[in-house]
């Protein structure tokens, strides 16, 4: 794990009443918890230009703490450090403490001159992957650095959301190979194109279908390969079908999706608003809280299961 790495340990997800909050609890658990300032990328001030030279007014002074916050909480959100760096930086936030960037960022933190610059230069990458519902680490979004400055942050960002869903576990040592593999790419290469052959350098190679059988010699008598079309008079091959669950790629997303299902119903046949509501009569703080998680998780399967669905296999 690097310095800048996500602990899992540390990982907390906050407070976002959606669709399948219950009923009449959504607003309570909103009004309850709060992000601190520094622990969510949404707490941390967007970057922008000083708003003076002399002393911090009240809201930069409510900023820099923010933002200290933030690169505080580096180890469990790299993104939410790197944005934080970035304002403190543009805003000048740091200027009552130490007028030099770089050596008040190595008093506070012991975060070298390199460091910093890369923290600011890949947050957004990190925050687009974590809402995307990755949780990268900064070693690996390190790996992409390369692939960024051919390309762009959108291909970097197609590469290793291809590689989180086409593998059980993503690793720096994979990003690097992948980004290797690829070579140089064209500035303005689609994602789409990168994103296949991403995949087709991950798919496991077929056997070779011209190999000589081992029950004799060669000629087309001793080829493995799949018969042509018997009805074609020149042995066209049949029309293949196209990927569906059962292919390598996809039949594990499939399994996902059927695990999550089972594990909702199950979790929906031992819950009802009544037992909701005497548990928050019994112990409101527990409770509140339970349910406040309970949202949030149901809500992040609610933004992941969104997909424009053909009318065909829409619900009749």
């Amino acid at each position: 794990m690097g310095i800048f790495d996500v602990n899992p340990a540390t990982q907390q997800t906050g407070p976002a009443p959606g669709l399948f909050t219950p009923a009449g609890m959504g607003e309570a658990a909103t009004v309850v918890v709060k992000a601190p300032p520094g622990t969510t990328l949404a707490s941390v001030p967007a970057p922008y230009s000083p708003r003076g030279n002399g002393a911090l007014s009240d809201e930069e002074r409510q900023d820099l703490e923010a933002c200290k916050a933030g690169v505080d909480n580096l180890r469990n959100a790299f993104w939410v450090a790197g944005k934080s760096l970035e304002t403190l930086k543009k805003a000048e936030l740091h200027r009552e403490e130490n007028p030099n960037f770089a050596e008040w960022v190595w008093e506070q933190w012991e975060i070298s001159e390199s460091q910093l610059h890369r923290l600011i230069a890949e947050w957004p990458v990190g925050e687009a992957l974590h809402n995307l519902g990755h949780k990268p680490k900064e070693s690996q979004v390190r790996k992409l650095t390369r692939l960024r400055a051919q390309t762009n942050d959108r291909v970097a960002i197609t590469v290793y959301d291809t590689i989180a869903r086409c593998t059980t576990s993503v690793t720096g040592k994979l990003v690097e190979e992948v980004v290797d593999k690829l070579g140089t790419l064209a500035p303005d290469v689609p994602p789409a194109e990168v994103s296949s052959r991403v995949r087709q350098l991950l798919t496991p190679p077929q056997p070779d279908s011209t190999q000589v059988s081992p029950t004799g010699g060669g000629g087309e008598q001793g080829r493995s390969a799949a018969p042509g079309n018997p009805d074609s008079p020149i042995g066209e091959s049949r029309q293949q079908p196209s990927p569906d669950k059962g292919a390598p790629l996809a039949q594990p997303d499939i399994e996902r999706l059927e695990k999550t299902l089972d594990a909702l119903k199950r979790a929906a046949g031992t819950i009802h608003k009544t037992a909701v509501r005497r548990a928050v009569d019994a112990q409101p703080e527990v409770a509140y809280g339970l349910v406040r998680e309970i949202g949030a998780h149901l809500q992040k399967i609610d933004r992941a299961v969104a997909v424009r669905m053909p009318p065909e296999y829409r619900e009749k």
